[in-house]
């Protein structure tokens, strides 16, 4: 008698878990079929966004090949501004080297010239 009472529990039990198991199972089915469902509208969208990800991926690469070319005409431009700043140097240097050592000259003579002219009126002013 015990046993027979213990199997009806247990299948009572058993019959119990699976009408509890029921609406746990068809909400795995809901939602099942609601993952495909979005899936399915994830895959239709990612198309398109990966051809505009494609095409804006080749535009930032022709930016950057452009932005490439610039800079090298930069740097070509101001190797040139560079060299022209070095000859304009060399030509200011050569014209001080020119025209100062005959200015030094031409000072110290008017320097000496006004010294004697002086020195002279001085003399005869005596």
């Amino acid at each position: 008698m015990l046993m027979t009472i213990s199997v009806t529990v247990i299948a009572a039990i058993m019959v119990i878990a699976v009408i509890a198991l029921i609406p746990v199972l068809l909400q795995v089915r809901r939602t099942a079929r609601e993952v495909e469902r979005l899936t399915e509208m994830v895959r239709m969208q990612v198309a398109p966004l990966s051809h505009d990800a494609t095409i804006i991926s080749q535009q930032i690469n022709g930016i950057l090949k452009s932005v490439h070319r610039q800079v090298d005409g930069v740097e070509e431009g101001i190797a040139t501004f560079r060299d022209g700043a070095l000859r304009l140097r060399e030509l200011q240097e050569s014209m001080l080297g020119r025209v100062e050592t005959p200015l030094r000259e031409l000072a110290a003579l008017v320097g000496g010239l006004s010294r004697g002219v002086e020195t002279f009126i001085r003399a005869l002013l005596r």
